[in-house]
């Protein structure tokens, strides 16, 4: 049995015209044709069966290794190093046979990531925001999988549709100029046309004030709105305290961070707007979405193989909280494999009841830079601390835990106009000896402002402590060093 639609998936690139050349009309009609036919096939992938998805996923594994091995100097090395052949990866399981790699190994060697058979006319440069590591780390993508990107947003389409109640609708991204959307708007706008589109879309910035960007919701009265998760997080509480009034879009699309779920709570029960996200990444792309049931997120196995890892990069099971480790099958401009995203996560146990077969990411917990020591050794996400404190942190606006060393905590908090202090102060301490033990040290301070990184982003923890698991990740780029494995 073969995979519906297999002609439409090959990869088959389209040309592209030399660096600082306009593209020709005829170029950008057939580019387009290329988006539109993927398209359609995307949004009918999430249903296929298993067992189709698992072949796709093993077809561009074994084009992806090759493509490593013969093109990209640090795999190269690794393969030959290890005795591995590309023949010896059949399926996404092998990937483990190769050295895991994070963000601090791929930036201090780029060249060693880059394949040699893309040069500046056939790829383009993408930034991450760097919020989390406070370094803006670039991932080079080959134009035609940019392109194929374009069509991979089908497969939540069909969700968003659903949840919005119609195909045609209004969508209002409140987003920076730096951010990847932008990025990659004059790509697009060059490379193809615009298919016809069912969606209007609209931009506003994240840096006006809340009171002008509800003005501009309330005359625009979109059906969708898209933003950072502690933007969204941040203005609802704004509203709330203020007692203002909204234009509420039917859905509330959030991104890049995970939403609270006192955040969640209150904009999804106290103002009744559904809340939405997709998981993404700048070196994964469409990295997985959000069904109706809208309990997890639904991996994109095909294009990027996924797997939760402990601290010494086992794989650990279902159920169990790991370190999101990727391997990118589709972009050939920089090849990344068995890559540590720096986020943490649960997998599902079971299916998903919406009827998709695409595996289930059932927790998204954060980044590892969010993750807290405790005094008794355990180590908690920020998120999971913020709903074990739900109530309590009710009559906030915004919130930021800073770690100054293990076992140490400490709450930043900008409250709301109707909080009483000493009671906030007291519950709040309170309830941190309950959920974090009496050795844990919980201090509350209260603050006029959290000031936002340049990108809008809230960082939701400021932690001078440097983790077990990222001395272990030093000591093992020191000895890819003594092995050659880096330059």
């Amino acid at each position: 049995m073969s995979s519906p639609s297999q002609q439409v998936l090959t990869d088959q690139s389209p040309s592209w015209d030399k660096k600082g050349e306009p593209m020709n009309p005829s170029r950008k009609l057939l580019n387009t044709a290329y988006v539109v036919a993927h398209y359609r096939v995307e949004r009918t992938i999430p249903f296929w069966p298993r067992e189709w998805i698992e072949r796709l996923q093993r077809y561009r594994l074994r084009a992806i290794i090759r493509h490593a091995h013969d093109t990209v100097p640090f795999y190269r090395q690794a393969m030959d190093q290890r005795g591995l052949r590309p023949s010896d990866f059949r399926t996404v399981e092998d990937l483990s046979k190769l050295p895991l790699i994070d963000g601090m190994t791929v930036q201090g060697n780029l060249e060693g990531f880059l394949s040699t058979r893309h040069s500046d006319d056939s790829r383009l440069a993408l930034y991450s925001s760097g919020s989390s590591s406070g370094i803006r780390r670039v991932i080079f993508w080959d134009k035609t999988s940019l392109l194929s990107k374009r069509a991979h947003p089908g497969r939540d389409r069909v969700v968003l549709e659903s949840l919005v109640g119609q195909r045609r609708y209004l969508h209002v991204h409140i987003a920076p100029a730096g951010s990847a959307r932008f990025e990659l708007l004059p790509f697009f706008q060059a490379s193809s046309f615009n298919p016809p589109g069912l969606v209007q879309h609209r931009v506003l910035s994240p840096e006006e004030p809340f009171e002008t960007i509800t003005e501009r919701i309330n005359t625009i009265r979109p059906q969708v709105v898209s933003s950072y998760g502690s933007f969204a997080e941040q203005f609802f509480r704004f509203l709330a305290d203020r007692q203002m009034t909204i234009a509420l879009p039917r859905v509330w699309i959030y991104g890049a961070e995970m939403l609270s779920p006192s955040g969640r709570e209150l904009i999804e029960n106290t103002f009744g707007c559904p809340t939405y996200s997709t998981y993404q990444a700048t070196e994964t792309g469409r990295l997985g979405f959000q069904c109706e049931e809208r309990r997890g997120f639904h991996l994109n196995i095909d294009l990027c193989a996924v797997r939760l890892a402990d601290e010494d990069g086992r794989t650990v099971r279902p159920g169990e909280l790991g370190e999101v480790v990727i391997s990118n099958l589709h972009n050939r401009a920089m090849v990344l494999l068995n890559y540590r995203l720096d986020d943490w996560g649960v997998m599902a146990q079971e299916p998903c009841s919406c009827g998709r077969t695409l595996p289930l990411l059932e927790r998204l917990e954060g980044r590892s830079s969010e993750m807290l020591r405790l005094a008794d050794g355990r180590v908690m996400s920020s998120l999971t601390l913020d709903a074990l404190c739900d109530d309590e942190l009710k009559p906030t606006l915004q919130i930021q835990i800073a770690q100054p060393a293990p076992g140490q905590i400490r709450w930043r908090i900008v409250p709301s106009s109707r909080a009483d202090l000493d009671t906030l102060r007291g519950s709040l301490l309170e309830r941190c000896r309950v959920v974090l033990g009496e050795d844990t040290q919980v201090e509350v301070e209260f603050v006029e402002g959290i000031p936002s990184t340049p990108q809008g982003k809230l960082i939701r923890v400021v932690s001078h402590v440097q983790e077990p698991d990222a001395q272990a990740r030093n000591a093992g780029r020191n000895r890819q060093k003594d092995q050659g494995l880096e330059k």
